[in-house]
């Protein structure tokens, strides 16, 4: 630019220097104006001192050589800035893209780790509903044996009633002639085998009821036939007897098998319910608040990878224009350095030279 005002203020001198000489003919051609002016200030050249000028030109030329000089130290100082900035976020990017990986490894983990969590949960809650229901099934089995077994009992303790009452009626007959009353309480004892619910025993105790109701019809106490009946009911409460310890042995051991299987359940159902269950809920309550720290450090790193990817891209846009700026103040310093020089050439060649 200053190389353009120097040329201009040449103009400006030629312009002077024509009109105090007054007006020269009109050359035909752009070339014979400027060598037409040239040659008027090489006839002046010796009437003026061009020093000035010429020490104008000087400080332009080393103003521009220092500028140069400036714009070098500038640059390498900006290109020592770039690789500084290049390498600080390189390593940022490399950094933000290892932590992005490592959270979302973790997050990976911690997802998989509360499906297992839930699967489990769901897996134990079924568990628990299941075991509530084996265990109410079986305290209803134990209510119903019980049921059954007290029942049972009360038919084996009442056969066994009547077969006393009957052992006692036969051991006391001693008139072969029975009595009304001793009539009476035969049939009524025929009738309570009739009532007992002993199926298992019937065939044991059906040929008394016969032999009952014989007697009761004869009137007659045979004595031979009373021994042998009261063998025969003997028998039957031995018999009955060792079925009702037996029933109570069977109802006892199965009770025991129960009531130990029902305090597994009770035992399972209490871990469930106050352990293993509520230790899932917890897990799975805090992989979920995990997950939501985690997935805030990954966003977090994610937009810090961005930003240091976004940076370093400007950094390197910014250095391709810094560079083409650098070749074009250069290639300008050159280009005006050259012009100064071709200016010094044109007026030495118009006879103007340092005095």
């Amino acid at each position: 630019m200053k190389t353009f005002i120097l040329l201009g203020l040449l103009s400006l001198t030629f312009a002077v220097s024509i009109s105090n000489q007054g007006t020269l003919s009109n050359p035909t051609s752009r070339v014979e104006r400027i060598m037409t002016k040239f040659m008027q200030l090489s006839e002046m050249s010796t009437q003026f001192n061009f020093n000035k000028l010429f020490d104008a030109i000087d400080q332009l030329s080393a103003q521009l050589k220092q500028s140069e000089v400036d714009e070098n130290k500038l640059f390498d100082a900006d290109f020592a800035q770039y690789v500084e900035d290049q390498a600080f976020y390189t390593d940022l990017v490399t950094f933000y893209t290892a932590e992005v990986a490592q959270h979302t490894e973790d997050l990976r983990s911690l997802n998989n780790h509360l499906e297992s969590y839930q699967q489990q949960l769901t897996q134990r809650q079924e568990e628990l509903d299941r075991t509530q229901k084996q265990k109410a099934q079986l305290e209803e089995t134990i209510r119903q044996n019980e049921i059954t077994y007290n029942k049972q009992i009360s038919d084996f303790n009442t056969a066994i009633d009547v077969l006393d009452q009957a052992i006692q009626l036969l051991s006391g007959l001693r008139n072969p002639v029975l009595i009304q009353t001793e009539q009476d309480q035969l049939k009524t004892l025929a009738g309570k085998f009739s009532s007992i619910n002993l199926k298992n025993h019937r065939v044991l105790y059906q040929p008394i009821i016969d032999i009952f109701m014989q007697l009761a019809q004869n009137n007659l106490a045979n004595q031979d036939l009373l021994k042998k009946v009261l063998g025969m009911l003997n028998g039957l409460r031995n018999s009955l007897d060792g079925g009702r310890n037996a029933l109570t042995s069977n109802y006892n051991s199965e009770r025991a098998a129960n009531l130990e299987l029902l305090e597994s359940y009770t035992k399972k159902i209490d871990a469930l319910v106050n352990e293993v269950i509520p230790m899932l809920q917890d897990l799975i309550a805090n992989t979920i608040e995990q997950i939501k720290v985690k997935t805030e450090l990954l966003n977090n790193a994610q937009a810090n990878l961005d930003e240091a990817k976004e940076t370093l891209q400007f950094i390197e846009d910014r250095w391709v224009k810094r560079k083409a700026q650098h070749a074009a103040l250069l290639a300008e310093y050159e280009k005006e350095q050259a012009l100064i020089a071709q200016t010094i050439t044109v007026l030495q060649r118009g006879g103007v030279r340092r005095q």
